[in-house]
């Protein structure tokens, strides 16, 4: 079992480690009868010699596929946490064995599917809405269940899903935006004073909301939380803050958009996604991957499951903060190349999922980001 306090990725490290969590929170690459994706070495060679940022996007594109349709998650060797993980580069697009069948991953837990660790149950009714309650349990550093209060909710808040999308819990439909208003009330509640999740989970579920009602009887803002996140030690945290630091920058994101200036809570944490970025960038290694220690030095591993994770998470948290003229930058180029060239070359390799589907989540936002930017720049030559 893996220790139930510390990041995974510091843990898989070591090969004894890695063969001892395989099982558990693994993501196994298979065909399953889908056509044979491209090799290791004609993909990493490909994207060798041509590195225009066409053929970049490209290659992206293909290792964004590839792994969706190559590295299937089963509902009998795999988990919650897992697909919970996968949701956040895939959504609804994620495929799950059910039985020899392929199916939406959300969509079958949705409609009622079971699956370990994922723990759903209708509570009372909530005071404010008159609406059931939707809770999600916390099995604290889990990776079967949920492991961080609103972990679930915020990867699929990620997605952008309708409020009114169907939940069946308990038998009972309830909806996306229930489980949202759960998160909002319950925030006073929540015992283990982190909030990451549960910043990314309302910035995207309520992105017009100000202020609320909790079960405290107070009336509650996001800026309280936003201010204590900031004040954490990010070498503490899960995966080297990445997880923190993702819930600053939608939280900075979100404020921006209310274009009411930046005071208080909200100014430390852009200063603190602003020299974040900064140090990301200065500990990035030659060859395009980020720090093994995250923001806390400088380093690297022999070890490629460590590489990618470590350069999953960190471009995962930079496609996101970024600003439009620093994310086309070389360095940032260098980071998503690089990171493609090792999924290729572990493309018939086990991976940890957490790290994997983080990646993939980073090149997906780096992807549309840089095609949403392409749009806009051929919009502009045209007027």
């Amino acid at each position: 079992m893996v220790a139930p306090n510390l990041p995974l990725l510091s843990i898989v490290s070591s090969s004894a480690a890695c063969l001892a969590v395989a099982s558990m929170v693994g993501c196994e690459s298979r065909t399953d009868g889908v056509a044979a994706a491209t090799t290791a070495s004609s993909a990493t060679g490909k994207a060798a010699s041509d590195s225009s940022p066409s053929s970049l996007i490209e290659f992206v594109d293909r290792t964004i596929l590839e792994n969706r349709d190559r590295r299937l998650l089963s509902v009998d060797r795999n988990a919650a946490w897992q697909v919970a993980h996968g949701a956040v580069a895939y959504g609804l697009e994620l495929p799950l064995d059910v039985d020899g069948n392929r199916t939406p991953a959300l969509g079958y837990l949705f409609s009622g599917g079971t699956m370990r660790g994922w723990q759903l149950s209708a509570g009372p009714v909530h005071p404010v809405t008159g609406r059931p309650m939707l809770k999600a349990f916390v099995e604290a550093g889990s990776y079967v269940g949920q492991g961080h209060v609103d972990q679930f909710l915020g990867y699929i808040s990620q997605n952008h899903l309708p409020l009114d999308l169907e939940i069946l819990v308990d038998n009972q439909k309830l909806t996306l935006e229930d489980w949202g208003r759960t998160a909002q009330w319950e925030i006073p509640n929540n015992p283990y004073l982190e909030y990451s999740w549960t910043l990314i989970a309302l910035t995207n579920l309520f992105p017009t909301d100000y202020e609320w009602k909790a079960a405290d009887g107070k009336t509650w803002t996001l800026e309280p939380l936003v201010e204590f996140e900031a004040k954490q030690d990010l070498t503490e945290s899960p995966c080297g803050g990445m997880h923190r630091l993702m819930g600053l920058a939608h939280a900075v994101k979100y404020w921006k958009a209310r274009g009411l200036g930046f005071r208080g809570g909200w100014a430390l944490a852009d200063q603190v996604v602003r020299n974040s970025i900064d140090t990301v960038r200065k500990f990035q290694n030659s060859d395009g991957t980020f720090s093994t220690n995250y923001t806390s030095r400088p380093g690297t591993s022999s070890d490629l499951t460590t590489r990618i994770g470590t350069t999953g998470h960190t471009l995962e948290f930079i496609a996101f903060a970024l600003d439009d003229r620093e994310l086309q930058s070389p360095w940032v180029e260098r980071a998503v190349q690089r990171l493609c060239e090792m999924l290729a070359a572990a493309n018939e390799v086990e991976l940890e999922c957490g790290g994997l589907y983080h990646g993939l989540a980073g090149l997906k936002l780096y992807r549309d980001r840089m095609q949403s930017l392409g749009a806009k720049s051929l919009s502009s030559s045209t007027r």
